[in-house]
């Protein structure tokens, strides 16, 4: 909801979110050792983690 809301005020800062970057060796082993990802995909991944250990 909040992602549509977003693509249609400013469509640009979307496709920031969900263009794959490289991310760096000590992220990779965070993310699984994937070696590109879109910005939105690791932000889920980084809060899930945050939630899933009890670290808010």
């Amino acid at each position: 909801m909040v992602l549509r809301r977003a693509a249609v005020e400013s469509p640009k800062k979307v496709a920031a979110l969900v263009d794959l970057v490289n991310l760096p060796t000590a992220l990779r082993e965070f993310a699984g050792g994937r070696s590109q990802m879109s910005h939105l995909s690791f932000f889920l991944g980084v809060w899930s983690h945050i939630k899933n250990n009890n670290l808010q």
